[in-house]
């Protein structure tokens, strides 16, 4: 088969088809009469061996066909096409794209626990509340500790007894 492309397969499907600019009814209406019949045989979980000899075609020349479809449809199987295929016969309008809710405002990284410019006001969640508190809990004892232990030992190198 001659392609304009040597080394390229030409039953390989291309990087940019025609179903990149055109939505599903204009895809289909771009199908030849073979290739929905075809599909509507593929629909009813026919092999490519008996729609040809139900069409008096070859198998190959099915395949052909049906692998014509899936790229015009840019789907990768001959039952997905025909599932399109029949959805359009069917009236089947594809659905709009889902609107997604507002997702919660993350817990980390954690804002300041301080009023800032961008922020004067205390805007943070009830986890942010929560991990802050958390973080003083733990990290106030720890500091004293360490401040006590440093003023300890500053003490002893000084020469002083403490209590």
């Amino acid at each position: 088969m001659l392609t304009s492309d040597p080394g390229r397969d030409p039953t390989a499907p291309s990087s940019f088809t025609l179903s990149d600019s055109l939505t599903a009814r204009e895809r289909i209406g771009l199908l030849s009469e073979r290739q929905r019949s075809y599909l509507r045989l593929v629909l009813q979980n026919r092999s490519s061996k008996e729609i040809a000899a139900t069409t008096g075609s070859s198998h190959r020349a099915v395949d052909k066909q049906l692998l014509k479809a899936n790229n015009l449809l840019g789907v990768p199987t001959r039952f997905d096409a025909a599932r399109l295929l029949a959805d359009h016969d069917a009236g089947v309008e594809p659905l709009p794209p889902a609107i997604t809710l507002p997702s919660d405002e993350p817990t980390f990284p954690l804002p300041p626990a301080w009023p800032t410019a961008g922020a004067a006001a205390n805007m943070m969640t009830w986890k942010q509340v929560a991990s802050w508190t958390t973080i003083i809990a733990i990290a106030v004892p720890l500091g004293l500790t360490a401040a006590g232990m440093a003023i300890v030992t500053l003490l002893l190198l000084l020469g002083y007894r403490p209590l």
